[in-house]
């Protein structure tokens, strides 16, 4: 069995004070400072930026967080801050989403969720005095962070175990923290349960808890293109955050045909003799997302004459993960696809999203987004060179973008090989751009920038 110090009834305190070991409200001597962190929760907000003002009036960054993410831990002196968390629109201007306040004590870490819609966010405040004690052992502190309010269970196996081996650990309601547990160092599996349930509606990968140390797990709402999705995040004293997706989750792909002469298409997972998860798919189109078991599948395309043209196509789909796959004709003129992870942030107030160079006939382009009142010498937002058959991701802020797909000489002479209209993003849409030849333009070259 796992080793337990204790388990501790449900709580659903906003402010946490807890102690490890002979470990005091005075502190210690291995943890003489106070340390500070910042986890973003909001699941639809943009990169906020955490500032600190100390009673000096002394300004300082503490560091800046994507959803989903945290900054890293940050020491700072004993005493009590005004907090700013903020973020740039895209104007350039620095607006303020949230205001409060912190006080830290000697040999506390402070860790500060911020949650909820991010029109009205709240603030969530789980401290604890950090533990000199451990001896190659680990504490965890569970974390409710879903939207839904509801409560929840969390229980822990070793990884050779299953869960009808795993020890319970805590109830979290929403918005709430339990209280710490300590186990060995080791590797573990984490499962999540509606409260006082057994069925498992996330079974983690096996995660290794290698450090003396308390983790926070922190369950939060999954905001990428595949829906009703939750996910566990290991937060740590970096700024690396671990997010383990349900083990047995399925995941999702779309398809883009950018073969004018196969058109339609018809395009086919596993074997060809069933009918085609995607039936006359014309050229210059992207499909809906289709959700399907993770693993590995053959793909195939064919025309309506149904010769087969990719026999062999690899799609790998891992738990959780969303996919699109563009269909092209390589520098051989011969069909082949591509496949490309896409982003699983908000996508509301930053873009991040897959850009597709499938034009053979340079060995790179580059690709400018000029948003109103710059051009493609002024702006922020470019790839500077992509290779043919490749892909590259970009993050945009939210605001309207003429796209430029240009080619440069050895020279540094540029050619203008495509131009968009003025696009004004969607928010919550998942796009893909791909670079490709259009015989039909006056160039021979086109943007496809698709949701």
């Amino acid at each position: 069995m796992l080793l337990r110090q204790f388990i501790f009834p449900i709580t659903s305190l906003v402010l946490l004070s807890a102690c490890g070991g002979s470990s005091s409200s005075e502190g210690n001597d291995t943890y003489p400072s106070s340390y500070l962190q910042f986890y973003n929760g909001s699941a639809n907000s943009a990169t906020t930026t955490l500032t600190l003002t100390d009673s000096d009036e002394v300004e300082s960054t503490l560091g800046s967080a994507p959803f989903g993410d945290s900054t890293s831990l940050v020491t700072v002196s004993d005493e009590s801050y005004d907090l700013a968390f903020t973020y740039t629109d895209n104007s350039g201007d620095v607006q303020t989403v949230l205001e409060d306040q912190v006080s830290m004590k000697t040999s506390q870490k402070t860790v500060l969720f911020m949650v909820d819609s991010y029109e009205a966010p709240k603030l969530l405040n789980l401290s604890f005095v950090r533990d000199d004690e451990l001896d190659d052992q680990f504490k965890i502190y569970f974390a409710n962070l879903l939207a839904e309010n509801k409560s929840m269970d969390l229980y822990i196996s070793s990884s050779t175990e299953d869960f009808s081996d795993a020890d319970f650990v805590a109830t979290t309601a929403q918005y709430g923290f339990s209280e710490a547990m300590t186990f060995d160092n080791g590797n573990y599996i984490l499962y999540l349960t509606d409260a006082g349930t057994q069925e498992v509606i996330l079974q983690s990968p096996v995660y290794s808890f290698s450090y003396e140390t308390e983790y926070i797990l922190a369950l939060r709402d999954n905001a990428g293109p595949l829906k009703r999705k939750i996910a566990l995040d290991v937060i740590g004293n970096t700024t690396t955050v671990y997010p383990l997706e349900d083990v047995n989750s399925n995941a999702q792909f779309r398809v883009y045909n950018s073969l004018n002469d196969l058109d339609p298409a018809q395009i086919f997972v596993g074997s060809t003799s069933g009918t085609p998860i995607f039936a006359d798919l014309a050229a210059d189109t992207l499909t809906s997302y289709v959700e399907i078991p993770h693993g590995d599948y053959r793909v195939t395309l064919t025309a309506n004459e149904g010769a087969s043209q990719i026999p062999n196509g690899l799609l790998t789909l891992n738990q959780g993960q969303s996919k699109s796959l563009v269909f092209y004709r390589d520098e051989n003129d011969q069909p082949t696809v591509l496949a490309v992870t896409d982003s699983d942030t908000p996508q509301v107030y930053d873009f991040v999203f897959n850009v597709v160079n499938v034009v053979p006939d340079f060995a790179n382009v580059s690709i400018y987004f000029v948003p109103p009142g710059k051009t493609m010498e002024t702006t922020a937002y470019y790839i500077s060179s992509i290779n043919d058959a490749t892909s590259a991701s970009i993050t945009l802020p939210l605001n309207s973008y003429t796209v430029l797909l240009v080619r440069k000489d050895l020279n540094n002479n540029k050619t203008l090989l495509a131009q968009t209209a003025e696009i004004e993003f969607i928010q919550g849409s998942t796009y893909l751009l791909v670079a490709e030849k259009d015989p039909d333009t006056e160039t021979g070259y086109k943007i496809s920038l698709q949701y």
